[in-house]
């Protein structure tokens, strides 16, 4: 019986889900050695057990590990395509040399974050009331360390395809509509928990009492069901066939998705606001209602983001089609 062939998408795959495996086990071994191995473990521990600590930092692991591995999907399906192969004559040495890479790469990030926030700590306590530009330069640091591990594992593959040969040319992986979609919705979803995290940053202070639940509600499965939504609403509205437009193309239209929606978001809250009594306001705070509403709202305006990047980014459509 003739082994069943293995799927042309499966060597960037493989290489994608590795990094993001080696991406969590790296943060787990670090906040590891926090929690147990420092001088003030102890009071490290206690603060991870309450949710406004330890939710946020697994949405910024998620985070990380989306933009990670979207990196490092499509710098290798990339490579294979232009080698019209599907496969590497060494793939172990391949996936030794970029595990290697990026874990050099996520030391010196770490190692560098480390030092910027020691600095801003200092910065924090020698002047007074600079405790708004310390946050807001936290949220900078953090930023910069998810573009800083995202470009060392773009590196590290690159560097890594120089060591190794193609398989055959028996022609390189397609690109199909559903791989553009997961693309966008990976990158929404990835700026989703990023905005998560900033929010939830500053909010901490003034939301003691929410529990366990509502920081799951909003940091991790309402943002898991929006990727699954404009995902679906990205596969009804991108061409098919996708053409010649390629990767980078599905990351900027999930950018423009998500920020174009926070835009129109922000404008139609400021006007609903100018237009209600202080009362009003009040009540809408405590409204469940208003609440569920205002999600259908950003449920909409991130489909009509979508639309709206697509007629930007795959507006001749046809022309794209015939190019592929």
């Amino acid at each position: 019986m003739t082994a069943p062939a293995r799927s042309p998408y499966s060597l960037a795959w493989r290489l994608a889900l590795a990094a993001i495996i080696v991406r969590v086990a790296f943060a787990a071994l670090v906040q590891g050695y926090t929690l147990v191995g420092l001088p003030e473990s102890a009071q490290l521990r206690e603060t991870f057990s309450l949710p406004q600590y330890l939710v946020p930092f697994l949405a910024n692991l998620a985070a990380s590990s989306i933009f990670v591995g979207l990196t490092v999907w499509s710098t290798t399906h990339r490579w294979l395509r232009q080698h019209n192969t599907h496969a590497v004559e060494a793939p172990r040495k391949l996936f030794g040399i970029v595990m290697i890479l990026t874990l050099v790469s996520w030391l010196a990030v770490s190692a560098l974050m480390i030092y910027l926030h020691s600095m801003l700590v200092l910065y924090a306590v020698q002047h007074a009331g600079a405790a708004n530009h310390a946050l807001t330069m936290s949220l900078l640091l953090g930023a910069l360390a998810v573009a800083l591990e995202a470009l060392g594992a773009y590196l590290a593959v690159r560097i890594a395809t120089r060591t190794v040969q193609p398989a055959s040319d028996a022609g390189g992986p397609a690109y199909e509509t559903r791989h553009a979609a997961w693309s966008a919705g990976l990158m929404i979803l990835g700026w989703q928990l990023s905005v998560c995290i900033a929010m939830g940053s500053y909010l901490n202070a003034q939301s003691l009492t929410v529990g366990w639940l509502q920081y799951a509600l909003g940091f991790l499965i309402l943002p898991a069901l929006l990727l699954l939504l404009c995902t679906y609403a990205c596969l009804k509205i991108l061409p098919r066939p996708i053409g010649a437009a390629r990767q980078g193309r599905a990351l900027v239209l999930g950018t423009v998705a998500f920020w174009l929606a926070q835009v129109l978001g922000v404008g139609l809250g400021f006007l609903a606001i100018r237009a209600m009594t202080w009362d009003q306001l009040i009540r809408a705070a405590d409204s469940n209602v208003v609440a569920v509403v205002m999600l259908v709202v950003y449920v909409a305006l991130l489909v009509l983001g979508c639309w709206v990047g697509k007629l930007a980014l795959y507006g001749g459509s046809r022309r794209l089609a015939t190019a592929g």
